[in-house]
């Protein structure tokens, strides 16, 4: 089959390099260049805490979350560039006026996770762990199965794979119509016309119906954007090692380490379509809360601010659409990193299903 993918961000490069390793004949087509700056995985913290998500996602969500952990060391050794990838767990703090959400996460894990180890950790015990939590914090939960990916690295890695499997890949390329057949589905390219065996969408927020009102495209009329913000700190008076999430009534800000004292900090969440910068609020809120966390962060270098939109349907689950000769792969919300290897099963199948004539 000669396969079409839509789309060069965390999906679509993770769907052209496995369709592509399968014997398929892959085009990838991206209005952005290859490195992925308009994305959302560009924007995003790389964590793989399904725990830690697991009070503002649905079971299943963090069901996936546990089998993706098990398959990204599987998926990263067939690339050829390194990618930092740590399952040592991650911790959870919160300040001592912040008790109550302490209390109603582990009350949360007991009832309904109770299979998943969570250790409640002494001052003592988080010190062991991470010494400079300890300074600010009392008490603390350890969860051992977390981890994280760094996020950018991945990108860049599956970008050098995908040159060299030698994918035609077609950057600054704007798909303004999908015509979805029976036996095979056209795109139009940069206002030419190409045919294809099968097309998956892997547009994110670029297939919501506010962009093309007249349907030319076949959008997602449920889809919507849902805006993140995110800091990217140099901070070399900072020395933690695993994910750190920290329990507050309005928010739970995470701190996700990367090589060479570098931390990701974010934890805002605003329904908007708006992709302007950052407000001050926003940073105040955020910047503020790292400080609280550890106040080697005061003397830390800002070295980007970044917003971005996270694509979601009304229910906030991911969704493998099939339609004739049409995949649409979607939904993944603010858990792109931490269920895509799940997700990009399902597409296999639904590939593999329809490479049997089987339409659906």
């Amino acid at each position: 089959m000669n396969i079409a993918v839509v789309g060069a961000g965390l999906m679509g490069r993770l769907t052209a390099l496995s369709l592509t390793r399968q014997g398929y004949q892959v085009n990838l087509f991206d209005k952005d260049d290859k490195q992925a700056k308009q994305s959302a995985a560009y924007a995003a913290g790389g964590l793989l805490t399904p725990l830690g998500e697991s009070m503002s996602c649905e079971p299943n969500i963090v069901k996936m979350g546990f089998a993706s952990l098990t398959m990204w060391p599987e998926l990263l050794s067939t690339l050829d560039v390194n990618v930092y990838f740590q399952q040592r767990g991650a911790i959870m703090v919160s300040h001592e006026q912040d008790k109550g959400d302490h209390q109603r996460f582990v009350q949360h894990i007991a009832r309904n996770y109770a299979q998943h180890t969570v250790t409640s950790l002494n001052k003592q015990q988080l010190y062991s762990l991470e010494p400079e939590l300890a300074q600010h914090f009392n008490q603390g939960l350890f969860l051992p199965d977390e981890g994280q990916i760094d996020n950018r690295m991945l990108l860049t890695a599956l970008q050098h794979q995908l040159e060299l499997e030698q994918v035609n890949w077609v950057t600054e390329a704007e798909v303004s119509q999908i015509t979805n057949q029976t036996t095979h589905c056209q795109l139009t390219v940069n206002d030419q016309v190409q045919h294809f065996d099968l097309v998956i969408d892997c547009r994110g927020t670029g297939a919501r119906a506010s962009l093309d009102p007249n349907h030319q495209a076949l959008p997602l009329d449920d889809l919507r954007a849902v805006r993140g913000e995110l800091f990217h700190l140099y901070a070399p008076e900072v020395n933690l090692t695993r994910p750190v999430r920290l329990m507050h009534p309005r928010y739970q800000l995470y701190i996700a380490p990367k090589p060479n004292h570098v931390y990701l900090v974010g934890a805002t969440e605003i329904e908007s379509d708006d992709l302007s910068p950052m407000t001050v609020r926003s940073a105040m809120e955020l910047l503020s809360a790292a400080y609280s966390v550890h106040s080697g962060f005061a003397e830390a270098n800002i070295r980007q601010h970044i917003s971005q939109l996270r694509p979601a349907f009304s229910d906030n689950q991911p969704q493998v659409l099939v339609k004739q000769r049409l995949i649409q792969v979607n939904g993944l919300y603010r858990h792109g990193f931490l269920i895509s290897p799940v997700v990009l099963k399902q597409v296999e199948l639904a590939v593999a299903r329809l490479d049997k004539r089987e339409i659906i």
